[in-house]
Protein backbone atom coordinates (compact mmCIF):
# COMPACT_ATOMS: atom_id res chain seq x y z
CA UNK A 1 0.00 0.00 0.00
CA UNK A 2 1.33 3.15 -1.06
CA UNK A 3 2.05 4.93 2.22
CA UNK A 4 0.82 8.02 1.45
CA UNK A 5 -2.76 7.01 1.30
CA UNK A 6 -2.13 4.21 4.07
CA UNK A 7 -4.19 5.32 7.09
CA UNK A 8 -1.95 3.39 9.94
CA UNK A 9 1.57 5.78 9.04
CA UNK A 10 2.97 5.95 12.05
CA UNK A 11 4.74 8.93 12.97
CA UNK A 12 8.66 7.89 14.11
CA UNK A 13 9.25 10.81 16.26
CA UNK A 14 6.14 11.13 18.42
CA UNK A 15 5.48 7.40 17.35
CA UNK A 16 1.40 8.04 16.70
CA UNK A 17 -0.31 7.73 13.87
CA UNK A 18 -0.26 10.32 11.56
CA UNK A 19 -4.30 10.29 10.84
CA UNK A 20 -5.63 11.81 14.29
CA UNK A 21 -9.02 10.00 13.54
CA UNK A 22 -7.28 7.14 13.87
CA UNK A 23 -4.98 8.19 16.84
CA UNK A 24 -8.11 8.37 18.41
CA UNK A 25 -9.73 4.98 17.75
CA UNK A 26 -6.20 3.73 18.92
CA UNK A 27 -6.42 5.46 22.36
CA UNK A 28 -10.15 4.50 22.43
CA UNK A 29 -9.09 0.72 21.86
CA UNK A 30 -6.18 0.69 24.65
CA UNK A 31 -8.51 2.89 27.58
CA UNK A 32 -9.47 0.18 29.48
CA UNK A 33 -6.26 -1.56 29.40
CA UNK A 34 -4.72 2.35 29.70
CA UNK A 35 -6.61 2.84 32.63
CA UNK A 36 -6.14 -0.46 35.09
CA UNK A 37 -1.72 -0.29 34.19
CA UNK A 38 -2.33 3.59 35.28
CA UNK A 39 -4.27 2.38 38.47
CA UNK A 40 -1.51 0.07 39.43
CA UNK A 41 1.45 3.02 38.79
CA UNK A 42 -0.37 5.59 40.18
CA UNK A 43 -1.02 3.13 43.67
CA UNK A 44 2.81 1.90 43.29
CA UNK A 45 4.33 5.49 43.04
CA UNK A 46 2.06 6.98 45.84
CA UNK A 47 3.04 3.90 47.64
CA UNK A 48 6.68 4.46 47.49
CA UNK A 49 6.25 8.34 47.95
CA UNK A 50 5.10 7.96 51.07
CA UNK A 51 7.80 4.63 52.04
CA UNK A 52 10.32 7.62 51.87
CA UNK A 53 8.98 9.40 54.61
CA UNK A 54 10.42 6.54 57.12
CA UNK A 55 14.31 7.76 56.15
CA UNK A 56 13.12 11.50 56.43
CA UNK A 57 12.18 11.05 60.09
CA UNK A 58 15.00 8.56 60.95
CA UNK A 59 17.30 12.03 59.72
CA UNK A 60 15.42 14.84 60.66
CA UNK A 61 13.00 13.52 63.63
CA UNK A 62 10.03 15.23 64.73
CA UNK A 63 10.93 18.69 62.89
CA UNK A 64 9.78 21.64 60.80
CA UNK A 65 12.12 20.21 58.40
CA UNK A 66 10.73 16.69 58.25
CA UNK A 67 7.08 18.06 58.48
CA UNK A 68 7.76 20.17 55.29
CA UNK A 69 9.13 17.18 53.28
CA UNK A 70 6.04 15.30 55.15
CA UNK A 71 3.16 17.63 53.60
CA UNK A 72 4.69 17.56 50.13
CA UNK A 73 4.62 13.90 49.73
CA UNK A 74 0.95 13.73 51.51
CA UNK A 75 0.44 16.50 48.84
CA UNK A 76 2.04 14.29 45.89
CA UNK A 77 0.35 11.02 47.34
CA UNK A 78 -3.11 12.33 47.66
CA UNK A 79 -3.17 13.38 44.05
CA UNK A 80 -1.52 10.00 42.78
CA UNK A 81 -4.55 7.89 44.76
CA UNK A 82 -7.35 10.39 44.09
CA UNK A 83 -6.04 10.70 40.28
CA UNK A 84 -6.16 6.64 40.60
CA UNK A 85 -9.69 6.51 41.94
CA UNK A 86 -11.25 9.13 39.38
CA UNK A 87 -10.01 7.13 36.48
CA UNK A 88 -12.90 4.87 37.17
CA UNK A 89 -15.65 7.80 36.31
CA UNK A 90 -12.91 9.74 33.44
CA UNK A 91 -11.31 6.82 31.84
CA UNK A 92 -10.61 9.17 28.99
CA UNK A 93 -7.47 10.97 31.49
CA UNK A 94 -5.80 7.90 30.88
CA UNK A 95 -5.80 7.89 26.71
CA UNK A 96 -5.79 12.10 26.94
CA UNK A 97 -2.69 12.40 28.99
CA UNK A 98 -2.76 15.50 30.33
CA UNK A 99 -3.78 14.70 33.83
CA UNK A 100 -1.30 12.23 34.21
CA UNK A 101 1.54 14.60 32.88
CA UNK A 102 0.01 17.38 35.04
CA UNK A 103 1.38 15.13 38.32
CA UNK A 104 4.74 14.26 36.87
CA UNK A 105 5.82 17.59 36.50
CA UNK A 106 3.84 18.92 39.93
CA UNK A 107 5.78 15.94 41.61
CA UNK A 108 9.24 16.86 40.07
CA UNK A 109 8.10 20.21 41.91
CA UNK A 110 7.56 18.65 45.53
CA UNK A 111 10.28 17.01 45.29
CA UNK A 112 12.78 20.20 45.36
CA UNK A 113 12.77 20.55 49.01
CA UNK A 114 14.52 17.40 49.36
CA UNK A 115 17.66 18.97 47.99
CA UNK A 116 18.05 21.74 50.55
CA UNK A 117 16.37 19.79 53.70
CA UNK A 118 19.17 17.11 52.83
CA UNK A 119 21.38 17.95 50.93
CA UNK A 120 23.79 15.13 52.23
CA UNK A 121 21.89 12.46 50.15
CA UNK A 122 22.11 14.63 47.17
CA UNK A 123 23.76 11.62 45.44
CA UNK A 124 21.43 9.54 46.23
CA UNK A 125 17.96 11.52 45.67
CA UNK A 126 19.57 12.36 42.22
CA UNK A 127 19.95 8.25 41.80
CA UNK A 128 16.36 7.89 42.36
CA UNK A 129 15.17 11.14 40.10
CA UNK A 130 17.04 8.65 37.43
CA UNK A 131 15.16 5.80 37.98
CA UNK A 132 11.58 7.78 38.34
CA UNK A 133 12.45 9.57 34.60
CA UNK A 134 12.78 5.87 33.08
CA UNK A 135 10.27 4.18 35.14
CA UNK A 136 7.99 7.41 33.77
CA UNK A 137 9.10 6.31 29.91
CA UNK A 138 8.19 2.23 31.09
CA UNK A 139 5.72 1.67 33.59
CA UNK A 140 3.46 4.54 33.29
CA UNK A 141 1.01 4.78 30.47
CA UNK A 142 0.88 8.13 29.00
CA UNK A 143 1.36 9.75 24.74
CA UNK A 144 5.31 9.66 24.50
CA UNK A 145 5.74 13.49 23.85
CA UNK A 146 3.97 13.99 27.04
CA UNK A 147 6.42 12.06 28.94
CA UNK A 148 9.25 13.35 27.37
CA UNK A 149 7.96 17.04 27.95
CA UNK A 150 7.66 15.75 31.95
CA UNK A 151 11.14 14.29 31.84
CA UNK A 152 12.66 17.50 30.58
CA UNK A 153 11.44 19.48 33.52
CA UNK A 154 11.96 17.03 35.84
CA UNK A 155 15.88 17.01 34.13
CA UNK A 156 16.24 20.78 33.84
CA UNK A 157 14.86 21.12 37.67
CA UNK A 158 17.17 18.71 39.25
CA UNK A 159 20.21 20.11 37.47
CA UNK A 160 19.04 23.40 38.78
CA UNK A 161 18.74 21.89 42.48
CA UNK A 162 22.21 20.38 41.74
CA UNK A 163 23.84 24.05 40.92
CA UNK A 164 21.93 25.67 43.51
CA UNK A 165 23.80 23.93 46.07
CA UNK A 166 26.84 24.87 45.58
CA UNK A 167 28.11 21.44 43.81
CA UNK A 168 31.35 21.45 41.81
CA UNK A 169 31.19 21.55 37.92
CA UNK A 170 32.64 18.03 38.35
CA UNK A 171 29.20 16.83 40.34
CA UNK A 172 26.87 18.79 38.44
CA UNK A 173 28.86 17.38 34.83
CA UNK A 174 28.19 14.09 36.49
CA UNK A 175 24.57 14.06 37.03
CA UNK A 176 24.00 15.41 33.87
CA UNK A 177 25.19 12.45 31.74
CA UNK A 178 23.62 10.59 35.03
CA UNK A 179 20.02 11.76 34.00
CA UNK A 180 20.65 12.12 30.15
CA UNK A 181 21.31 8.30 30.64
CA UNK A 182 17.38 7.00 31.44
CA UNK A 183 15.72 9.68 29.65
CA UNK A 184 17.57 9.09 26.27
CA UNK A 185 17.03 5.27 27.25
CA UNK A 186 13.68 5.42 28.39
CA UNK A 187 12.45 7.61 25.18
CA UNK A 188 14.00 5.16 22.72
CA UNK A 189 12.30 2.32 24.47
CA UNK A 190 9.20 3.33 25.24
CA UNK A 191 9.00 5.19 21.42
CA UNK A 192 9.75 1.32 20.07
CA UNK A 193 7.05 -0.30 22.79
CA UNK A 194 4.80 2.57 21.12
CA UNK A 195 5.02 1.88 17.37
CA UNK A 196 4.57 -1.83 18.25
CA UNK A 197 1.29 -1.29 19.95
CA UNK A 198 -0.09 0.98 17.17
CA UNK A 199 1.66 -1.71 14.65
CA UNK A 200 -0.70 -4.09 16.33
CA UNK A 201 -3.59 -2.10 16.47
CA UNK A 202 -3.43 -1.82 12.63
CA UNK A 203 -2.68 -5.51 12.02
CA UNK A 204 -6.08 -6.12 13.94
CA UNK A 205 -7.84 -3.58 12.56
CA UNK A 206 -6.78 -4.69 8.99
CA UNK A 207 -7.50 -8.38 9.59
CA UNK A 208 -10.94 -7.59 11.03
CA UNK A 209 -11.33 -5.56 7.96
CA UNK A 210 -10.70 -8.24 5.92
CA UNK A 211 -12.83 -10.58 7.77
CA UNK A 212 -15.73 -8.15 7.05
CA UNK A 213 -14.78 -7.95 3.60
CA UNK A 214 -14.40 -11.74 3.55
CA UNK A 215 -18.10 -12.09 5.31
CA UNK A 216 -19.59 -9.53 2.50
CA UNK A 217 -18.13 -11.83 -0.23
CA UNK A 218 -19.21 -14.92 0.87
CA UNK A 219 -22.53 -13.19 1.88
CA UNK A 220 -22.66 -11.68 -1.51
CA UNK A 221 -21.99 -15.37 -3.19
CA UNK A 222 -24.47 -16.42 -1.31
CA UNK A 223 -27.22 -14.13 -2.66
CA UNK A 224 -25.68 -14.57 -6.01
CA UNK A 225 -25.90 -18.19 -6.04
CA UNK A 226 -29.71 -18.49 -4.58
CA UNK A 227 -30.16 -15.78 -7.34
CA UNK A 228 -29.11 -18.21 -10.13
CA UNK A 229 -31.01 -21.13 -8.27
CA UNK A 230 -34.43 -18.66 -8.62
CA UNK A 231 -33.28 -17.64 -12.25
CA UNK A 232 -32.68 -21.67 -12.83
CA UNK A 233 -36.11 -22.73 -11.44
CA UNK A 234 -38.05 -19.79 -12.25
CA UNK A 235 -40.08 -18.15 -15.01
CA UNK A 236 -38.67 -14.99 -15.70
CA UNK A 237 -41.91 -13.31 -16.78
CA UNK A 238 -44.00 -14.72 -14.34
CA UNK A 239 -42.28 -15.61 -11.25
CA UNK A 240 -43.57 -18.73 -11.12
CA UNK A 241 -41.80 -22.18 -11.03
CA UNK A 242 -40.46 -23.35 -14.58
CA UNK A 243 -41.19 -26.89 -15.95
CA UNK A 244 -38.05 -28.29 -14.10
CA UNK A 245 -38.71 -26.98 -11.04
CA UNK A 246 -42.47 -27.91 -10.98
CA UNK A 247 -41.75 -31.38 -11.79
CA UNK A 248 -38.77 -31.78 -9.32
CA UNK A 249 -41.52 -30.45 -6.63
CA UNK A 250 -44.15 -33.05 -8.19
CA UNK A 251 -41.83 -36.16 -7.80
CA UNK A 252 -41.07 -34.84 -4.09
CA UNK A 253 -45.32 -34.54 -3.48
CA UNK A 254 -46.13 -37.65 -5.17
CA UNK A 255 -43.49 -39.81 -3.05
CA UNK A 256 -45.10 -37.87 0.01
CA UNK A 257 -48.92 -38.67 -0.69
CA UNK A 258 -47.75 -41.83 -1.78
CA UNK A 259 -46.20 -42.78 1.44
CA UNK A 260 -49.48 -41.26 3.38
CA UNK A 261 -51.48 -42.87 1.18
CA UNK A 262 -52.80 -39.22 -0.22
CA UNK A 263 -54.18 -38.49 -3.51
CA UNK A 264 -52.95 -36.08 -5.80
CA UNK A 265 -53.83 -34.05 -8.53
CA UNK A 266 -52.58 -32.11 -11.57
CA UNK A 267 -54.22 -29.80 -13.49
CA UNK A 268 -53.20 -27.06 -16.67
CA UNK A 269 -55.07 -23.83 -17.82
CA UNK A 270 -54.71 -22.81 -21.20
CA UNK A 271 -56.01 -19.13 -21.71
CA UNK A 272 -58.71 -18.65 -24.19
CA UNK A 273 -58.51 -16.85 -27.68
CA UNK A 274 -54.52 -15.39 -26.07
CA UNK A 275 -53.07 -15.02 -29.43
CA UNK A 276 -56.09 -13.14 -30.76
CA UNK A 277 -55.54 -10.95 -27.67
CA UNK A 278 -51.54 -10.62 -28.88
CA UNK A 279 -52.69 -9.43 -32.33
CA UNK A 280 -55.16 -7.15 -31.06
CA UNK A 281 -53.39 -5.38 -28.11
CA UNK A 282 -49.74 -6.50 -28.59
CA UNK A 283 -47.30 -8.76 -27.06
CA UNK A 284 -46.56 -6.51 -24.39
CA UNK A 285 -50.06 -6.32 -23.08
CA UNK A 286 -50.25 -10.11 -23.24
CA UNK A 287 -47.44 -10.33 -21.25
CA UNK A 288 -49.11 -8.19 -18.51
CA UNK A 289 -52.24 -10.74 -19.18
CA UNK A 290 -50.13 -13.72 -18.18
CA UNK A 291 -48.32 -11.88 -15.15
CA UNK A 292 -52.13 -10.89 -13.85
CA UNK A 293 -53.26 -14.62 -14.50
CA UNK A 294 -49.91 -16.00 -12.54
CA UNK A 295 -50.86 -13.41 -9.82
CA UNK A 296 -54.32 -14.72 -9.37
CA UNK A 297 -53.39 -18.31 -9.23
CA UNK A 298 -50.78 -17.63 -6.16
CA UNK A 299 -53.84 -15.94 -4.74
CA UNK A 300 -56.21 -18.27 -4.42
CA UNK A 301 -54.29 -21.71 -4.33
CA UNK A 302 -52.91 -23.35 -0.88
CA UNK A 303 -49.26 -22.37 0.35
CA UNK A 304 -48.63 -26.63 -0.21
CA UNK A 305 -50.25 -26.15 -3.99
CA UNK A 306 -47.93 -25.96 -7.01
CA UNK A 307 -48.56 -23.36 -10.12
CA UNK A 308 -45.97 -23.28 -12.50
CA UNK A 309 -45.75 -21.83 -16.28
CA UNK A 310 -45.71 -25.00 -18.46
CA UNK A 311 -45.03 -22.03 -21.66
CA UNK A 312 -46.99 -19.52 -23.63
CA UNK A 313 -50.29 -19.42 -22.23
CA UNK A 314 -50.06 -22.53 -20.42
CA UNK A 315 -50.04 -23.11 -16.81
CA UNK A 316 -49.84 -26.32 -14.38
CA UNK A 317 -51.16 -26.92 -11.55
CA UNK A 318 -49.84 -29.00 -8.99
CA UNK A 319 -52.61 -30.30 -5.60
CA UNK A 320 -51.03 -32.54 -3.33
CA UNK A 321 -53.43 -34.66 -1.18
CA UNK A 322 -56.24 -33.62 -3.26
CA UNK A 323 -58.69 -36.05 -4.38
CA UNK A 324 -60.95 -35.55 -7.85
CA UNK A 325 -63.61 -34.32 -6.21
CA UNK A 326 -61.96 -31.62 -4.15
CA UNK A 327 -59.44 -30.90 -6.98
CA UNK A 328 -62.79 -30.11 -9.42
CA UNK A 329 -63.94 -27.68 -6.74
CA UNK A 330 -60.56 -25.69 -6.67
CA UNK A 331 -60.20 -25.55 -10.10
CA UNK A 332 -63.55 -24.20 -10.81
CA UNK A 333 -62.71 -21.78 -8.16
CA UNK A 334 -60.14 -20.64 -10.41
CA UNK A 335 -61.65 -20.46 -13.17
CA UNK A 336 -64.76 -18.52 -11.77
CA UNK A 337 -62.12 -15.82 -10.00
CA UNK A 338 -60.13 -15.14 -13.29
CA UNK A 339 -63.32 -14.66 -15.00
CA UNK A 340 -64.70 -12.29 -12.84
CA UNK A 341 -61.57 -10.62 -12.33
CA UNK A 342 -60.69 -8.52 -15.60
CA UNK A 343 -57.15 -6.97 -16.36
CA UNK A 344 -56.35 -3.58 -17.10
CA UNK A 345 -54.48 -3.63 -20.67
CA UNK A 346 -54.46 -0.56 -22.75
CA UNK A 347 -56.39 1.94 -20.65
CA UNK A 348 -59.43 -0.69 -20.47
CA UNK A 349 -60.68 -3.32 -18.23
CA UNK A 350 -59.97 -7.14 -20.17
CA UNK A 351 -61.63 -10.18 -19.27
CA UNK A 352 -59.55 -13.32 -19.42
CA UNK A 353 -61.08 -16.58 -19.61
CA UNK A 354 -59.01 -20.00 -19.32
CA UNK A 355 -60.31 -23.83 -20.13
CA UNK A 356 -59.04 -26.12 -17.46
CA UNK A 357 -58.76 -29.80 -17.09
CA UNK A 358 -57.91 -31.55 -14.15
CA UNK A 359 -57.03 -35.06 -12.67
CA UNK A 360 -56.07 -37.31 -10.20
CA UNK A 361 -52.84 -38.98 -10.48
CA UNK A 362 -52.69 -42.83 -11.33
CA UNK A 363 -51.12 -45.24 -8.95
CA UNK A 364 -48.86 -45.93 -12.11
CA UNK A 365 -47.52 -42.37 -12.84
CA UNK A 366 -44.66 -41.88 -11.56
CA UNK A 367 -43.68 -38.72 -14.13
CA UNK A 368 -45.53 -35.68 -14.00
CA UNK A 369 -45.80 -36.08 -18.09
CA UNK A 370 -47.45 -39.21 -17.95
CA UNK A 371 -50.43 -37.36 -16.27
CA UNK A 372 -49.99 -34.03 -18.30
CA UNK A 373 -50.74 -36.12 -21.62
CA UNK A 374 -53.73 -37.53 -20.46
CA UNK A 375 -54.73 -33.88 -18.81
CA UNK A 376 -53.63 -32.08 -22.54
CA UNK A 377 -56.58 -34.04 -24.30
CA UNK A 378 -58.88 -33.03 -21.58
CA UNK A 379 -57.77 -29.27 -22.98
CA UNK A 380 -58.17 -30.10 -26.56
CA UNK A 381 -61.93 -31.84 -25.68
CA UNK A 382 -62.48 -28.32 -23.40
CA UNK A 383 -61.28 -26.12 -26.39
CA UNK A 384 -63.95 -27.93 -28.42
CA UNK A 385 -66.70 -27.63 -26.40
CA UNK A 386 -66.40 -23.88 -26.17
CA UNK A 387 -63.94 -22.91 -23.80
CA UNK A 388 -63.99 -21.30 -20.29
CA UNK A 389 -64.59 -24.71 -18.56
CA UNK A 390 -63.00 -27.42 -16.65
CA UNK A 391 -63.03 -30.70 -17.94
CA UNK A 392 -62.26 -34.33 -15.59
CA UNK A 393 -60.35 -37.05 -17.36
Amino acid sequence: MDSSTNPYRISGLLAEFVDPLVEHAYREHMQSLMVRHLRVALWVWGGLILLFAVPDLQALGWGGEFFILLGCRLVQASLLFGLAFVLGSRPQWATDGRAVTSLEILGFFLFLPIYFLRPEIASFTVTVIGLMLLAMFLFVPNRLVQTLLAALVGYVLTLACVALNGRGMDIFIGATFLLSLPVVTGFFAAQQLHIVQRRQFAMFNQAEQANRELEQEVERRKLLELELSRQATTDPLTGLPNRRQYEMLFRRERERCRRQSTAISVAMADLDSFKALNDELGHDAGDLALKHVAALFQQQLREGDVVGRFGGEEFVIVLPDTGAAEAQVVVERLRSMLESTPVLLRGQPRRITATFSVSVVRDDETDIEQTLRRVDEGLYLGKRAGRNRVMEV
